[in-house]
């Protein structure tokens, strides 16, 4: 069975994409939307497939069974809540809004809808996290200790608060996520954040340019992580769990893990594209029916999206703030 797909969105993550789903036999991408016309017509071109009108005409159930949704975070409208209500599966990139509400609606209508469903927090899918994630099965983690440091999104919405939700939510939330994946839930989150030198670079900017959150999980382990995207020189990012007789490291965005205990002391690099493997999940998934290879569906999606609104909720309160529990029970 060939997966016919449509894209929606022809910029960078959406061009990440199609040169992925090209690789995978199949996928047969068939259609692209996106307002610029002209990002859309090259994006088509480079994989023959046609360029729609509108995203409304390109959610045709007699045309495609699977849509990617590859717009910024501020630029969805109901499109999930579309696509799903057709009977179109989806795989929508990350984070999956700016606020909860709007999400949660979103994500009872594709539930209800019973479409398959995968949000892109790609970096599950590195074999050196699946390694971390069975070895910590089990095991008690005591401490989380993360960051992430790089330079901003190019885009100009990238750096408004109201449009991308900042650095946290955009880009930290890989390690948000990847936290949550591997030691469970977060309870609370208390956040601080500064924007000392963001105006000099950019006079526009309402994105923070670091952060130092702290919290504690559902567990009773606690963890924190600082970020920036002002870091040209130091362009990095680090997941470090403690144990009481164990210590588990990813670095390279989860490429690269180091195990540490009385019987052994290992560091795997992974050879694996984990963008591949997470579209080539989607897609066989469609073809088959069935989402068991999927690592990330909406609501759980949702669940981390809700720890970066809830630190800013926090930021602005001065307190520590309980990170919502939204959405029905993510299996693990």
């Amino acid at each position: 069975m060939t997966v016919k797909i449509g894209m929606i969105g022809a910029g960078g993550i959406a061009r990440h994409h199609l040169n992925t789903l090209s690789k995978i036999p199949l996928a047969q991408v068939v259609g692209v939307f996106d307002v610029n016309r002209e990002s859309a017509e090259r994006a088509a071109a480079s994989v023959g497939a046609r360029v729609a009108d509108s995203a409304d005409a390109l959610l045709n159930r007699s045309d495609i069974d699977a849509v990617f949704i590859c717009t910024p975070q501020f630029a969805r409208d109901d499109l999930e809540a579309v696509a799903a209500g057709r009977g179109i599966h989806l795989f929508v990139e990350k984070p999956l809004g700016l606020e909860l509400d709007s999400v949660r609606r979103k994500e009872k209508a594709i539930r209800e809808a019973g479409v398959l469903h995968s949000v892109g927090y790609v970096l599950r899918y590195y074999d050196t996290v699946q390694q971390a994630k069975h070895y910590l099965q089990g095991r008690t983690v005591h401490l989380v200790q993360a960051y992430r440091f790089g330079t901003s999104h190019p885009a100009a919405w990238w750096r408004q608060q109201h449009q991308s939700g900042g650095h946290l939510a955009d880009a930290v939330t890989h390690q948000v996520d990847l936290i949550r994946y591997l030691v469970g839930e977060y309870r609370d989150v208390s956040a601080r954040f500064g924007r000392s030198a963001i105006g000099e670079l950019y006079p526009d900017a309402t994105i923070a340019d670091a952060g130092a959150v702290s919290f504690t999980l559902e567990s009773g382990a606690v963890g924190t992580i600082t970020e920036s995207c002002i870091s040209p020189f130091n362009g990095e990012s680090e997941i470090k769990l403690f144990g009481p007789d164990f210590y588990v490291q990813l670095s390279g965005n989860g490429k690269t893990v180091t195990i540490i205990d009385k019987e052994r002391h290992v560091t795997i690099t992974s050879k694996r594209d984990p963008s591949y493997e997470q579209d080539k999940a989607f897609v066989e998934a469609v073809a088959s029916g069935s989402g068991d290879s999927i690592l990330c569906g909406y609501a759980d999606g949702m669940r981390t999206l809700a720890f970066a609104l809830a630190a800013h909720r926090s930021a602005e309160s001065g307190g520590a703030v309980p990170v919502e529990d939204e959405g029905p029970p993510v299996m693990a």
